[in-house]
């Protein structure tokens, strides 16, 4: 007879295997894209509403990503190898994170705040 931690594992596996399972095929047929996933907006300077503010290539998300990989499959790595226990993260790896979160937002801040804080600003200087 199954004990029921057997089963809630072998369900837990079937679960996660499936969910993994969508979201490939998700992203292999196209249902999810990829396309721009490195790209900021650029906030709009006051022009008419509505208009596109168009993109750049943001460093800030791809280091996030990057970081974020990176911390993943060091946890993933940490648990393959004792899977009967959470994995502790050295505080570096998380100051990791965290920083890289940090830029990422400021980035952010600076694509949609400049503009709009350079337009106030000239508005203000004689």
């Amino acid at each position: 007879m199954l004990s029921l931690s057997t089963v809630a594992r072998w369900e837990g596996l079937i679960l996660l295997g499936g969910l993994f399972g969508i979201i490939f095929w998700k992203l292999l047929t196209g249902g999810i894209s990829l396309d721009q996933l490195l790209e900021g907006d650029i906030g709009s300077s006051g022009g008419a509403p509505g208009s596109d503010p168009g993109t750049y290539m943001s460093l800030g998300r791809a280091q996030s990503l990057a970081i974020t990989i990176f911390a993943a499959l060091y946890y993933l790595v940490q648990f393959a190898q004792n899977p009967t226990e959470f994995p502790q993260l050295p505080a570096s790896l998380i100051d990791a994170v965290m920083g890289s979160q940090a830029i990422y937002l400021a980035g952010k801040a600076q694509a949609m705040l400049g503009p709009r804080l350079k337009s106030f600003l000239q508005r203000r200087m004689p």
